[in-house]
């Protein structure tokens, strides 16, 4: 995560990703960042071993790490998600118990 991840809220508006290669001897390294309309980023990132540099497989690793990438950006969302839902039903809940305790009184 960067730390400019915001609250999931609804969204109708553009989201874009841009994936950049960054190629070494024997890795290649691949980040997928994910744009909100709102200013707010995700990043994924994935490592895969460089292959062969000729020949008709030679993109396998670029292939290989934007796939690790975009799976790595896949996973913040769902744990963004998932965090978001927690603090949702955790609020839903303290409303229900201010509720039943003034329904008490």
């Amino acid at each position: 995560m960067t730390g400019t991840e915001p609250m999931m809220t609804h969204n109708t508006g553009k989201w874009t990703i841009d994936v950049s290669l960054q190629p070494g001897p024997y890795r290649v390294r691949a980040e997928a960042l994910l744009r909100l309309e709102d200013g707010g980023e995700f990043v994924g990132v994935g490592l895969a071993h460089a292959g062969l540099r000729d020949g008709s497989i030679s993109q396998v690793g670029s292939y290989l790490a934007v796939a690790r990438a975009l799976s790595d950006l896949t996973a913040e969302l769902l744990e963004t998600v998932a965090s978001d839902v927690d603090a949702e039903v955790s609020r839903s809940i303290e409303v229900d118990e201010i509720f039943a305790v003034q329904s008490t009184n």
